[in-house]
């Protein structure tokens, strides 16, 4: 058993070491809809990167009315989002949560997932995404809202070429 959870922890610690030689990309960025509602600015960073795939953290602040009972929330989306592909078109794949506090003392939980297309130019700091986003609603009952977005974004650090 102990050379089995040895092994394990070697395994992870040479994969999570493997690739520091990679410039991180740090970003901001306004997505209409999307995980964060009806709108978010947004921050992402990424922290690792393997042959085609890039890994990164985002984390969101929006504000979205809701009804009268609760009214206006508060929506912080924080979600882990993988990049894959080459160039300058990347197929993003993510996953996160989306924690919502409302003017009226209520708290909400959301998972957020993430299915895109993100372009951005090698040559260009600027970067564009289109996403398809559902909001899953599982604390009370199981519920799936259809919901994509688009953002517009700036990488403040270029991916090496």
């Amino acid at each position: 058993m102990h050379k089995c959870f040895l092994f394990i922890v070697v395994l992870i610690s040479n994969f999570c070491c493997t690739q520091t030689d990679f410039v991180k990309r740090k970003s901001i960025f306004v997505e209409l809809a999307g995980s964060g509602g009806l709108g978010s600015l947004n921050y992402e960073s990424s922290f690792f990167k393997k042959n085609k795939t890039e890994l990164s953290w985002r984390a969101g602040l929006s504000f979205a009315p809701i009804d009268k009972n609760n009214g206006v929330g508060i929506v912080f989306p924080l979600l882990i989002n993988s990049l894959v592909g080459d160039n300058s078109h990347k197929l993003e794949l993510g996953i996160g949560q989306g924690f919502t506090i409302t003017t009226k003392g209520r708290f909400f939980m959301l998972t957020n997932a993430v299915v895109g297309y993100s372009f951005q130019s090698e040559r260009n700091n600027w970067f564009y995404r289109i996403s398809y986003t559902p909001l899953i609603s599982y604390i009370v009952d199981f519920q799936v809202q259809q919901w994509a977005g688009i953002s517009i974004g700036y990488t403040f650090k270029k991916m090496p070429k």
